[in-house]
């Protein structure tokens, strides 16, 4: 049977992606010859990682023609790639084993924020830098970055980027891809800088700041400290809060933005998703302030933590002001909603996204019109442009499909955990397995309970932390890519 995917051409670009990402490996290792700390670790994966994307350039051929077909490929196979080759620095330093080491790994590039460490500060500096700038290279995009970079991936750079960029679309800012693509990171760019000086102004050091800010842009949430951000300042958490929201927005959006600085509030403003995302971000603001204010002295404090929690999960990043997991149900099933809804498409959140949300909505609020009125036609509008039935079909479809995986995954991680068991000992409650379930798809990080923000995921047996990172994985790829993958009609050509 003939294949139609060009597998040669496809493994060419993912050797270019793996050179790229070897590369990475020298801001650790600069790190850990400054710090004192071992550095043949890091040396080692860039010759491993470099060495691999070498060899397989070499026998693969480069190609100037680029379907969807060999896009969805590239993606999928990069990212686990990435992960894999990601995962080298925890076997080697952490000591962790193949599957905690992949966890992790892939928790870093999916921006989840997910994690088994169970003595984060106990590591060297370089490995955790290591895990914030795996999350900023993941939340943007490494594909994305190779079309902005390179200038053989400009033909066919549309296709990897439909394929590989978050939410619905791929907004272009000028008429080459690798023109918006190159924008887009100057934004991602320029967000991290400010917070860098932001957080350093407020009294972080460099090495806090960076860690932070890498992670906080990508709307990642790793962090080196083992409680989080709960430690610092209310002035610190305030900046990251603001960070958190910019890096939920549309890149797209805030590159216009900051191109006329004057029309900043008119671009935001008049965008039907940014109000509906600020609007989401500010009624369950208030109601998980209201909702916690007996447990904080002040009204201002239950303020910040409802605001700050609200921000933190709805884009997905999973960074924690306080400990959660000892709100009361309320609070947390208002989380666990939130971990279902998503920031703006473009931007470098997972889960569903608000603009879907918010046009299941309105599907919904049309289809009670045409009960009442069935011979209407009724178009369905995002602002000023109309939604294509096609668009809406796939985003109802989109919709199925998370949450059939969602209900899968979480049947089989409690019938996982029910036959090995969690290495604590202790039993793993039905929200506890919900959260984790929606926590990694959503590419959140913490949950509720033994994986709460101060806990971690390393009680888990390995089948089940094999579960959660694919999911992880489908999760950042917005399911689609994987599907494609697994059908015979895609490798067919039919």
């Amino acid at each position: 049977m003939r294949i139609a995917v060009d597998l040669r051409s496809a493994f060419h670009l993912i050797s270019i992606v793996l050179q790229g990402v070897g590369l990475a490996f020298l801001l650790p290792g600069g790190v850990a010859l400054y710090y004192g700390e071992p550095v043949l670790p890091w040396m080692g994966g860039l010759a491993v990682t470099v060495g691999l994307g070498t060899a397989i350039r070499a026998i693969t051929r480069d190609s100037r023609e680029l379907t969807m077909r060999e896009g969805f490929f590239v993606v999928g196979v990069s990212w686990l790639a990435i992960a894999l080759v990601g995962s080298l620095p925890y076997v080697v330093i952490s000591q962790l084993g193949f599957v905690d080491a992949l966890f992790e790994s892939m928790s870093g590039f999916t921006t989840t924020g997910a994690t088994v460490l169970t003595d984060i500060e106990g590591q060297t500096r370089a490995l955790l830098l290591w895990r914030s700038l795996s999350q900023w290279l993941g939340g943007m995009g490494i594909i994305v970055l190779a079309v902005a970079i390179l200038p053989r991936l400009g033909i066919g750079g549309r296709q990897l980027m439909e394929a590989e960029s978050p939410g619905p679309e791929v907004e272009r800012l000028f008429p080459h891809i690798r023109q918006t693509a190159r924008a887009l990171w100057q934004v991602y760019l320029g967000l991290t800088a400010a917070e860098i000086v932001a957080l350093s102004v407020a009294g972080l050091s460099l090495y806090e700041a960076v860690t932070h800010a890498f992670t906080t842009v990508a709307t990642g949430g790793f962090s080196p400290n083992a409680r989080s951000i709960e430690g610092y300042s209310g002035t610190v958490q305030w900046i990251i809060l603001v960070f958190i929201l910019l890096g939920g927005s549309n890149f797209a959006l805030l590159y216009r933005g900051f191109r006329s600085p004057a029309r900043m509030p008119h671009f935001l403003w008049n965008d039907r998703e940014w109000r509906f995302f600020m609007g989401v971000f500010a009624a369950f603001a208030a109601l998980l302030a209201l909702s916690i204010s007996a447990l904080h002295p002040t009204v201002t404090e239950a303020i910040r933590h409802g605001a700050f929690q609200t921000a933190s999960i709805m884009t997905t990043t999973g960074y924690a002001s306080t400990d959660f997991n000892a709100w009361d149900s309320t609070a947390k099933l208002l989380l666990l909603a939130l971990m279902f809804i998503g920031a703006s498409a473009g931007s470098t959140s997972g889960s569903v996204k608000v603009v879907r949300t918010l046009l299941i909505f309105k599907m919904v609020a049309r289809e009670i019109r045409r009960i009442l009125h069935p011979k209407v036609v009724i178009p369905l509008r995002l602002g000023d442009r109309v939604v294509s039935e096609t668009a809406l079909r796939g985003v109802l479809v989109f919709a199925v499909i998370y949450v059939t995986l969602f209900a899968v995954g979480c049947i089989l991680l409690m019938l996982d955990v029910e036959r090995a068991g969690l290495a604590n000992g202790e039993t793993l409650p039905v929200l506890d397995a919900v959260s984790a379930v929606a926590a990694s798809i959503g590419n959140v990080g913490p949950a509720f309970g033994v994986f709460g923000p101060m806990n971690s995921y390393a009680p888990l047996p390995e089948t089940s932390k094999l579960l959660l990172t694919t999911l992880m994985w489908i999760g950042r790829l917005e399911i689609f890519p994987i599907i494609v993958l697994l059908t015979k009609s895609y490798w067919k050509g039919t």
